[in-house]
């Protein structure tokens, strides 16, 4: 109901403040709304056409994540690792990111998928818990090397840790892992 300057006015405003304290603030499913929300206003074309193909392909990426973990969940779980999985497509604004920043169409984005482990594991033992859970990914997928980030070792400046690795799926897609614990 907003007269176009005022819609762009606000949405540049949530994406220059409002987005980056979220993600500082570690509220990151509220960082990526108001990025998606502000992304609608500020480019809308791009926005449906990305929106739309998310949508035309939510049944294929359903099955796809879920024949992704199978595999994972049967090798965690019989190795004793107590864990919940979920899978999910990346936001919209970060497929925009992607195709703005490294210039590709959308049938190019490599990880449009990020797989989340959280383990439940003693303080003592969430590093080492977390990297024999990547040892469990990498023996049934092929790691990517130059895409393993290690924020165990050194968190980042938010004080977010985890272990994020991008591998190769069975049918040749490469989908983003994060491992982390409950705390964490």
């Amino acid at each position: 109901s907003l007269k176009r300057e005022k819609q762009l006015k606000i949405a540049s405003e949530t994406m220059y403040l409002y987005a980056p304290l979220a993600h500082r603030m570690g509220l990151y499913a509220i960082k990526t709304e108001l990025e998606d929300l502000s992304l609608k206003y500020t480019e809308p074309d791009l926005y449906k056409d990305i929106a739309q193909t998310l949508q035309d392909k939510r049944r294929e990426r359903t099955k796809f994540i879920n024949d992704f973990i199978r595999p994972l969940k049967e090798e965690l779980e019989q190795r004793g690792v107590h864990f919940e999985i979920y899978g999910r497509p990346k936001s919209i604004y970060s497929i925009f990111n992607k195709i703005k920043n490294k210039g590709v169409p959308f049938e190019e984005i490599y990880d449009l998928f990020a797989i989340r482990i959280i383990l439940k594991s003693e303080p003592a033992k969430e590093k080492s818990d977390c990297w024999g859970v990547y040892s469990a990914i990498t023996d049934i997928y092929q790691p990517n090397p130059d895409r393993l980030r290690d924020w165990l070792s050194n968190p980042k400046t938010n004080g977010y840790e985890a272990l994020h690795t991008t591998v190769m799926s069975s049918s040749g897609k490469w989908v983003e892992v994060q491992i982390r614990t409950e705390r964490m």
